[in-house]
């Protein structure tokens, strides 16, 4: 399974363990720590999506066949960045995430 928001918010409740959250999300991009030393563990995901659509037409010559197709692409860039923060026993204590599409 992959990092999505529903992931998240299905997922990560407060009071869960770090092992718990590594098992659930995987390893995070960044660990760092706040000004009290308590973990702060940073996902940030980058997907993309692209849709191909192809139409074919004919021609036909008199001296032959003449086949071609054209096609348009378009593409979506999703992100996800979710910060886990954990208390000094080192459960989770709060979490926060935000995607967006572009």
């Amino acid at each position: 399974t992959g990092l999505t928001a529903g992931v998240v918010q299905s997922k990560i409740k407060r009071g869960m363990s770090s092992a718990a959250v590594l098992e659930a999300l995987g390893n995070p991009n960044i660990v760092a720590t706040d000004s009290k030393g308590r973990e702060v563990w940073t996902y940030d995901r980058m997907s993309r999506q692209v849709r191909y659509s192809e139409s074919s037409g004919g021609v036909w010559l008199i001296l032959g066949a003449y086949n071609g197709s054209s096609g348009a692409s378009s593409s979506t860039q999703s992100t996800l960045t979710v910060i886990v923060k954990f208390n000094d026993e080192g459960l989770v204590r709060d979490v926060a995430y935000h995607s967006s599409r572009f």
